[in-house]
């Protein structure tokens, strides 16, 4: 003890006279005061320590090193180091004197000689004050490090330098190395990229040689903020504007791609352009510095441009109706239709906002591309870039195409620059960088998205811009003739027919054609020779073959309806509002002896594809598949000619058949297709919407973020899709079995072929999902559902298919895209109405029905026969409602067509381009892809369209006293298509939950006053409601989320209560739907309604137990408990608002809850017994015992619907007796 003792005697002696931390630097006191309160403290200290053994002062200080932090640790054991003297004022040995100070009195200085004393009083001070604040910078970078900043920046200063005797190690700071990034959750942090815009990992120690720590925020992790970069963009440099525009190119390029979607937290383009982006590139692009303008383009282009777009885009031209395209402007609501003089008062940056590309036209955009391409004359890349970046604006919207094409000198520039007639001899592909005065297959492909725009469009660039005498100059000579790269002239090839094929879909161009007639005769007979269908998928002459037959199919078109446009010339007749228009150059006679060639063609070409035993991805598809869609062409057209020879024609036929289909669908190589289809099918692999949107509204696109990925909308236009070929198969197939109906048995396995089958079954159970690439599907769908119902009434095979392929043809209605509304009015008129489609009406079902209903009745304990106040002769059953549906078939296909009339100039457009006539085609631009052409509740559209037009003139002051009979008509065949299809194709509806459904049909009776008066439709609502109203169904159904459709259901309730009050007559059938919302697990809303602001209901609620169609339970448990509501239920039993004889379900529902409330031992007692002193002081007896004897729910207790206890059970009665002494 005496040795511990006196260690801590030795080791207290050890700290001196005065602190080495605490220097009162702190104390506002004189220095006098700030010394003896310093020593104070510390002999205070001295003294604690002291009185401490070793062992206990050693526990202390471990206590110390594990609860302090390391640096402040190493900081106050640095403080232990240093002088005590205050005067002595140097750095790692250099003194702090004067910039005109030398050696000697620096050292004098250390030595406190005369060099200290020669100091102004106001140099010491500055001196002073200066030394702090740089010891305080010191110690703090130390600190991060641990290591005194004078070996973290190892520089000594010397006697040469002027005025830099003294080092600022502080100022030096920047210089050291950088710390390791700390790890941690990268969550909530702010995104850092590298200069090839890739993310970069926060965690990661990058070396700084890379450039990328040159920021201030965070130095330590590497990478550049999206904020840094975008103030660099705005430096006075040039070669930091190049830098940031560079990089922020890239990141947009990946963003668009997608590589950032699982990384990110939310979609990177939309705030990009919320940041200005748009103004930052556009201001670069008027700057001189060509590198500059170069790099803008650059960001421009990866900006608008998404190259997986326009790759996908390329690929299906040579499809069925691939040549069409949808227009890539924001989608615009209904309320924003007309607002274009609007528009004009907006700001630039609003406009930009709203729509990019309209607003970088306003900004002189398309002038000032002109000019880089016609004066700056930028290198190759910047002028590709230049052309994408108009394709993209021409593809915006019609009226973007014409500003294109009517920009000044801009078209012009491009067609002398980019598309000349002759050019020098071609050049190596490392002098590529000048490609002006040279053809350019990217500027051809220009003029093709402006034709696609309009048939006025291509007319100008023909007549004047001779766009055809540029075609005819690519197209006549072989492309090894152009004197240019073998690809790049392949490409020039492929564009210029592709253009030329454009511009004959509207009829123009065709004078080219049989001028060249020699020449594309030629072509076909080469391509026999030389074209395999084996391995030819690279092959430059497969992808100009394709774009050949595209031009010949189009221009078959075109000569088909010359016979057709002669007659109408002369005075045949008119069409439409397409009267007088001359008639093509090309007739019948120019095409016909094309098919000879393109049969040998396709005759060989199938014949290498089904004896191919390798690999199925080396059968160029697109080759076959194209061959077979002209021959589809072919026959659509040779039918409507005047000299058809029908004998022939069947002939031909029967030899097409044997040689080509018949080969083709029996191989396997065909039946590997068919199996691929569910595979390359987004609906079916559910991939129709990707995770989050990644594009943003004001700059849209299409979704082919990345050409590799299989998961993608557009899989369905994989490059190994099958959808090309087998489109093409049933296309030709369909063509064939409308003109040789003999064929139908030949033709049977493509419709109940096992794969079909399974493609059909899950493709109709599959969620409905939206994408512009899906179209190529449906086409698909179509012409298998066109080919089923071609062979359905001659083959017994193929009715155990029916159900599908009308459940098919039904879930294809729902889904079918813009563009192809005549698909809607086709399958109505021959398929969705189609009493063949209806087996269940010739097998039994409706007998089975009214059995089931029979069953149902007599295991219920309450019968739901629901009477009506209106003069009905019977009620008949649902089976015999079900045969009438099936008898008035015509008639409801009628009513939804003609509800449908909106669709009709849309129709019209879209059956011209579906039935290829060129002289109604007046563009190939398609409506905004903004989703399905019909909402989900389509059979539903003629009631709420009914109800809202009811709306509409009750809103104008005229209310709907009375309906006329079309009305009733459309609404009582409304109803029995609904009824036939919840009772045969149940699974059509079930994407509609029963809620939808049944505020659907409440919309009944807000439109008019008498019309659910109607006995048929009275009838059809009955059946319907006791439907919805299964224990299945009811289970599911809520009120209480929201209900798509439907704005607010709250306000539709009270319009239906106001409605009932008016016009109800006490119907119990209305009744009964004003009850579904008062089952108590919708809550109070609704009741609360009822009796605050409608309690005349109760007057004419003459609903019976046996008529309800919810079991009363619903209505009864659980038990209220709402204050409020049971104080409004006691108010109205009181003041006699509801009495038993008016409303006996209400009487009922509201005794049980005001008694199971009162007489609960849970119930608050102030308000159960304030609600029994009400009863007690009621004058009405009855009331009063009703309230105070209730026992249970006894429907069959008439007319209550409830038993009584004889007498007060002893709680009841003890309750009653306090609050009467109360």
């Amino acid at each position: 003890m005496e040795t511990d003792q006196g260690n801590t005697q030795a080791m207290v002696s050890g700290f001196g006279d005065s602190s080495s931390i605490v220097e009162g630097s702190g104390l506002a006191h004189n220095d006098t005061a700030v010394q003896t309160e310093v020593h104070q403290i510390h002999q205070e200290n001295v003294a604690r320590l002291s009185t401490m053994t070793e062992e206990q002062i050693q526990q202390e200080r471990d206590k110390l090193m594990q609860t302090l932090d390391p640096s402040l640790i190493q900081f106050l054991a640095s403080k232990k180091k240093q002088p005590t003297a205050k005067i002595q004022h140097t750095i790692d040995g250099s003194h702090l004197t004067t910039a005109a100070g030398t050696a000697d009195k620096a050292q004098g200085s250390a030595a406190g000689g005369p060099a200290v004393s020669s100091l102004t009083e106001e140099d010491r001070l500055r001196s002073l004050v200066s030394e702090q604040d740089n010891s305080q910078d010191v110690l703090l970078a130390e600190m991060d490090t641990g290591v005194p900043l004078q070996e973290q920046v190892p520089i000594q200063s010397s006697k040469d330098w002027l005025n830099m005797d003294v080092v600022e190690h502080e100022k030096l700071e920047w210089m050291k190395d950088l710390p390791a990034p700390k790890p941690g959750d990268n969550k909530g942090k702010v995104a850092r990229f590298d200069l090839e815009g890739q993310l970069m990992c926060r965690d990661k120690d990058f070396p700084t040689h890379l450039g990328l720590h040159h920021h201030g925020d965070e130095p330590e992790v590497a990478g550049y903020t999206l904020e840094e970069l975008f103030m660099l963009s705005r430096s006075r440099f040039p070669q930091q504007r190049v830098l940031a525009l560079q990089v922020l190119a890239k990141i947009v390029a990946r963003a668009r791609n997608g590589e950032f979607t699982v990384a990110l937290s939310g979609p990177l383009l939309p705030m990009m352009l919320e940041s200005g982006m748009v103004f930052i590139v556009r201001f670069s692009l008027d700057e001189n510095t060509p590198s500059l303008v170069a790099t803008a383009v650059e960001a421009l282009h990866s900006l608008l441009v998404l190259p997986g777009d326009e790759l996908c885009a390329d690929h299906v031209y040579s499809w069925y109706r691939g040549n069409e395209f949808p227009v890539l402007c924001p989608e615009r609501g209904p309320e924003e239709e007309g607002e274009e003089e609007k528009g004009r008062d907006k700001t630039d940056q609003d406009l930009a906002k709203e729509d990019v590309i309209k607003g970088l036209v306003r900004m002189t955009l398309l002038p000032r591309l002109r000019y880089i391409l016609g004066v700056l004359r930028p290198d190759g890349p910047a002028v590709i870039h230049i052309v994408e970046i108009l394709i993209r604006v021409a593809r915006h919207s019609l009226q973007a195409a014409y500003q294109v094409l009517r920009c000044p000198h801009l078209i012009e520039t491009v067609f002398t620059e980019l598309l000349p007639l002759s050019w020098a001899d071609k050049v190596c592909s490392a002098e590529k960088s000048e490609v002006h005065g040279r053809p350019l297959p990217q500027a051809m492909k220009l003029m093709r998205v402006l034709c696609t725009a309009g048939r006025n469009i291509a007319a100008i660039l023909i007549s004047k811009h001779s766009l055809m005498e540029r075609i005819m100059r690519y197209t006549a000579e072989h492309p090894s003739d152009l004197e240019l790269d073998q690809l790049e002239a392949f490409n020039l090839a492929v564009e210029s027919l592709r253009t030329w094929a454009t511009c004959a879909i509207y009829g123009l161009g065709c004078e080219a054609f049989r001028e060249l007639y020699p020449v594309v005769m030629q072509t076909l007979q080469r391509l026999f020779g030389t074209l395999s269908a084996v391995g030819s998928q690279a092959d430059p002459q497969a992808f100009q073959a394709v774009a050949l037959f595209s031009l010949t199919e189009a221009t078959t078109h075109t000569a088909g309806v010359a016979a057709e446009l002669a007659r109408l010339a002369n005075g045949g007749g008119r069409e439409g509002n397409h009267d007088n228009l001359p008639a093509p150059p090309i007739n019948w006679s120019h095409v016909s002896g094309l098919l000879p060639a393109v049969q040998l063609c396709v005759k060989k070409w199938v014949t290498q594809a089904v004896s191919h035993t390798g690999q199925p991805q080396e059968v160029n598809s697109a080759l076959v598949a194209s061959c077979l869609h002209y021959m589809a062409s072919y026959l659509s057209k040779l039918v409507l000619q005047p000299s058809q020879d029908a004998v022939g024609t069947l002939q031909y036929l029967e030899e097409l058949m044997s040689q080509v289909l018949l080969p083709l669908i029996n191989s396997d190589y065909f039946t590997l297709q068919l199996q691929k289809i569910s595979t390359f099918s987004p609906t079916c692999q559910q991939c129709g919407t990707p995770g989050p949107r990644q594009d943003s509204p004001a700059l849209p696109d299409l979704g082919c973020r990345k050409a590799v990925s299989r998961q993608q909308p557009w899989l369905c236009v994989h490059e190994h899709s099958p959808y090309n070929m087998v489109t093409a198969v049933y296309r030709l197939a369909v063509q064939a079995i409308s003109i040789h109906k003999g064929l139908s048995n030949k033709l049977s396995s493509l419709v109940i072929h096992q794969h079909v089958v399974a493609f059909l079954s899950s493709w109709q159970s599959a969620p409905d999902s939206a994408s512009y690439w899906l179209r190529f599907e449906h086409h698909l769908l179509y012409h298998i559902i066109k080919l089923f119902t071609q062979l359905v009434p001659s083959l017994p095979s193929c009715h155990p298919h029916t159900p599908l392929y009308h459940r098919t043809a039904l879930t294809l209605l729902r889904r079918l895209l813009p563009g192809d509304e005549h698909y809607i009015h086709d399958l109505m008129s021959t398929v969705i109405f189609q009493p063949d489609f209806f087996l269940e009406s010739r097998l039994g079902d409706p007998e089975a029905a009214d059995l089931s209903d029979l069953l149902q009745l007599s295991a219920d304990a309450v019968p739901t026969r629901i009477s009506s106040a209106a003069q009905l002769s019977s009620h008949p059953s649902r089976g015999t409602l079900l045969q009438e549906a099936y008898t008035r078939l015509p008639g409801i296909r009628a009513t939804y067509i003609q509800v449908l009339q909106g669709f009709k100039l849309d129709a019209d457009k879209s059956r011209s381009r579906a039935m290829q006539r060129p002289h109604q085609i007046q563009s190939l631009l398609l409506p905004v892809c903004s989703g399905p052409l019909l909402p989900t509740d389509w059979v539903f559209l003629p009631l709420v369209q009914l109800h809202s037009l009811a709306n509409s003139l009750e809103s104008r002051g005229y209310p709907v006293e009375s309906l006329p009979a079309d009305v009733v008509t459309t609404v009582t065949n409304s109803l029995r298509l609904i009824l036939m299809l919840e009772m045969w194709r149940t699974e059509t509806l079930t994407c509609l939950t029963p809620a939808a459904k049944l505020t659907r049909l409440m919309c009944v009776f807000l439109t008019g006053s008498e019309l659910f008066l109607d006995g048929s439709v009275h009838h059809l609502l009955s059946s319907l409601l006791r439907h919805y109203t299964q224990p299945g169904l009811l289970a599911t159904l809520d009120f209480n989320t929201p209900i798509p459709g439907i704005t607010s259901f709250y306000d539709l309730y009270k319009s239906l209560l106001g409605q009932y009050e008016a016009t109800s007559f006490g119907d119990s059938l209305f009744a009964s739907f004003v009850l579904l919302p008062l089952q108590q697990k919708f809550g109070v809303g609704f009741k609360k309604l009822l009796l605050s602001e409608h309690d005349a209901v109760f007057r004419t609620f003459p609903l019976q137990f046996q008529e309800l169609v919810v079991p009363v339970e619903n209505y009864l448990e659980p038990q209220e408990t709402d204050q409020e509501l049971l104080q409004m239920y006691l108010g109205v039993l009181l003041t006699g608002v509801v009495r038993q004889q008016w409303a006996p379900i209400f009487y009922l529902i509201m005794i049980k809850h005001i008694t199971g409330y009162i007489f609960a031992h849970h119930s608050p007692q102030d308000t159960a017994r304030s609600l029994l002193r009400q009863v007690m002081s009621s004058r009405n007896e009855t009331l009063r015992q009703h309230i105070l004897h209730y026992h249970k729910v006894n429907l069959d207790a008439r007319p209550l619907g409830f038993d009584l206890y004889p007498q007060l059970l002893p709680d009841r009665l003890q309750l009653v007796q306090d609050v009467g002494h109360m």
